[in-house]
């Protein structure tokens, strides 16, 4: 029995020769690779050349490079949600005019059936 001025053992020593830390992650989870944030130039910082929204003269904010390439992203992105919610109800619509069209066709075809018989 262990006294109890010893202290515990750390962690790594008591489970590193287990059966589930032997082998690596393997699946989805280790195939992703970390993507910086510096690459969306919304979320990025200010640019050297940007400037601020107000000047010391307390005129408005003159757009530069840096706000074109942020507005341009924006403009992308909400055109690309646009484009998707209508390929959606596209798709939702099409489904819902099929399985009508496979029930009016099921139900003349069993019709007719029952008559030939």
């Amino acid at each position: 029995m262990a006294k109890a001025t010893d202290s515990a053992p750390a962690y790594e020593e008591l489970y590193h020769n287990h059966p589930v830390n032997q082998h690596p992650p393997s699946g989805s989870t280790s195939a992703y690779a970390p993507v910086p944030l510096d690459d969306d130039p919304e979320t990025s910082g200010p640019t050297e050349s940007h400037t601020p929204l107000r000047d010391l003269n307390g005129t408005g904010h003159a757009h530069c490079e840096a706000c074109d390439q942020r507005q341009d992203a924006r403009d992308r992105r909400q055109h690309e949600k646009r484009m998707c919610g209508i390929v959606a109800a596209t798709v939702m619509v099409a489904m819902l005019c099929i399985m009508i069209l496979g029930i009016v066709f099921f139900d003349g075809w069993f019709d007719a059936r029952k008559k030939s018989h």
